[in-house]
């Protein structure tokens, strides 16, 4: 009996000591700052983390005014996926000249810089119509930021690699502006949160030296489950349910196994709890079976973003789904690019119901439409005999890159000055050479026409064209347009001069009859495309009539009509 009271001893002691190693393991932050900006006293969320008041935090401030406002309550009608942190917009600190919050670093490394941003009402200032930047001593975190739209609040949220020991966000209000925040976190995050690397999906190379960019997270989903908030993330982040981005979402189900079922996988380098809580692992979407015509489809997200910026995207997958090893096997796809081909989750972690986690980057080249799409589908030719073809997909985050500007916001550098992007300055330069072009071929235009102008002849007003100086033909006594403008009008416009008609038309008949199909229309732009050698010897083209030919005509008729009638009247 006493052996029995030893060995369960012996299992509830190795028990505690599981779960002591897994607590002592916890990520406990070295610089962890939270303030209510604004706010007369402490605030403590339900997720158990407390922001200091105003008052306490105000040796971390350098401003030249007090300038604060509050409310008791969030509007009823305010709409949030953040509603855990609401009492934080209850209160704000604003600012009218450059002002900035620094804080001491511990421990250089990445950190999580978190805004919290809502236009409370204050008597004399309309922060809706307020417009500002936010910096650091290296990045652009916001570019010309307002919010016109007070019935929502702002949630921002960035990693960056802090270097030193002092780290400054700066607030600087466009002029005759303010600028306002109402909550700040700076948060240390384990250095392991983002690895230096990456495949890239366009080139099939790897982008290297993700340390020293500063990112802004986009989208944080929770494919198949629903919204977690900080008191259930290792690193108080907030996942939102995937649902809403699901672009076919009659071909998928979801998928639950119960979070203690999750395994994360030994001997380091993979996937955390830091890197996602459990309860991301321990739901998915999956393809459907039977509801669909073709089982041969991808399971699809979309997202919008901005496409001048790169993105790095991180994916979170975990079988839970399968009875044995080796039975999903899919592809990845990222804007319609394979992203990973034949995946298999089983030969990366030897086991069912382990987490993965894999980060790709897109390159903003390779974002045209303004969105990314996520794809996950079957691997056909590597479809176990007997198992259906699928698909899985656990968690998805859109994270930002800051551009050659070092912004996050826009093109414009820390400094001010323009940095712009490779796509914008060639396409610049373009628009600017056209005009430039069409700019020069105006003036030598109208160089020609007052040349023309001032070698006019001085009877041209008693000629009925103006053509004659300005548009000459080849023949010295012939001119395009002549008197006979009703004529030509009419030709331009597709009329033609009977066969018949003693009077020669607009078209040469035998142009006419040669090539019947083509079009013999005169224009100016016709005119001047013809060579010498279509011209006749007098220099008319030879689908134009000259005026003067047109005249004689017209003056043999008159001699032979008169002929005529002398001849009758002898008679």
């Amino acid at each position: 009996m006493e052996g029995d009271n030893n060995y369960t001893f012996l299992f509830f002691l190795i028990i505690f000591l599981i779960n002591f190693s897994s607590l002592a393991a916890t990520y406990s932050p070295p610089d962890n700052y939270l303030i209510d900006c604004g706010s007369p006293q402490k605030t403590l969320l339900d997720d158990g983390r407390t922001f200091k008041s105003d008052r306490d935090s105000s040796s971390f401030l350098a401003t030249k005014e007090d300038i604060q406002t509050s409310i008791d309550s969030i509007p009823v009608n305010i709409s949030s996926s953040f509603s855990s942190s609401l009492p934080l917009y209850r209160s704000a600190r604003i600012f009218s000249e450059e002002s900035k919050y620094t804080f001491y670093v511990s421990q250089p490394g990445r950190h999580w810089v978190r805004l919290y941003l809502y236009p409370l009402p204050h008597p004399s200032i309309n922060l809706t119509n307020v417009i500002f930047t936010v910096q650091t001593n290296e990045f652009v975190l916001l570019q010309d930021f307002s919010m016109r739209d007070n019935t929502k609040v702002v949630f921002k949220e960035y990693l960056i690699n802090i270097t030193t020991n002092r780290f400054s966000i700066i607030f600087k209000p466009k002029k005759d502006s303010y600028s306002f925040v109402n909550a700040i976190e700076v948060v240390s995050v384990p250095d392991s949160l983002i690895s230096d690397s990456a495949s890239t999906v366009s080139s099939k190379s790897t982008f290297t030296g993700l340390s020293t960019y500063a990112m802004e997270v986009s989208y944080r989903l929770n494919i198949g489950g629903s919204n977690i908030t900080p008191k259930n993330d290792t690193l108080s982040r907030t996942w939102l349910p995937g649902s809403a981005f699901n672009a076919f979402p009659q071909g998928s189900q979801s998928a639950f196994t119960e979070p203690g079922n999750i395994n994360y996988p030994q001997g380091g380098g993979g996937a955390t709890p830091e890197i996602a809580p459990n309860s991301v692992y321990s739901t998915a979407e999956t393809m459907k079976e039977s509801q669909v015509m073709e089982p041969n489809f991808n399971l699809t997200w979309m997202m919008n973003v901005d496409s001048n910026f790169s993105y790095l995207i991180r994916l979170h997958f975990c079988d839970i789904v399968s009875k044995s090893l080796n039975d999903l096997i899919f592809n990845v796809y990222i804007n319609e690019m394979m992203g990973v081909s034949c995946l298999d989750l089983s030969s990366l972690t030897n086991a069912l119901s382990t987490a993965y986690y894999m980060d790709l980057v897109i390159d903003s080249s390779a974002i045209t439409n303004g969105s990314i799409m996520v794809q996950v589908g079957p691997a056909s030719n590597y479809v176990q005999s007997g198992s259906p073809p699928n698909a899985i997909l656990n968690g998805l985050e859109i994270i930002k890159i800051n551009n050659v500007a070092r912004s996050l916001g826009g093109f414009y550098a820390v400094d001010g000055s323009y940095k712009g992007s490779e796509y914008g300055s060639t396409k610049m330069k373009i628009v600017a050479g056209v005009g430039l072009a069409m700019a020069v071929t105006a003036m030598m235009f109208l160089g020609i026409v007052f040349v023309r102008w001032q070698k006019r002849p001085k009877d041209w007003q008693k000629q009925k064209s103006f053509s004659s100086w300005l548009l000459p033909l080849h023949g010295s006594q012939t001119s395009f347009l002549s008197s006979k403008s009703s004529s030509l009008r009419s030709s331009l416009f597709g009329s033609r001069r009977s066969k018949s008609t003693n009077h020669s038309g607009f078209f040469s008949n035998q142009g006419l009859e040669a090539h019947p199909s083509e079009d013999k229309s005169c224009d100016l732009i016709g005119l001047e495309k013809q060579s010498q050698s279509n011209f006749r010897d007098d220099g008319i083209p030879p689908c134009v009539s000259s005026v003067s030919d047109d005249y004689s005509e017209e003056a043999d008729a008159s001699s032979t009509l008169f002929s005529t009638l002398g001849q009758v009247q002898g008679r």
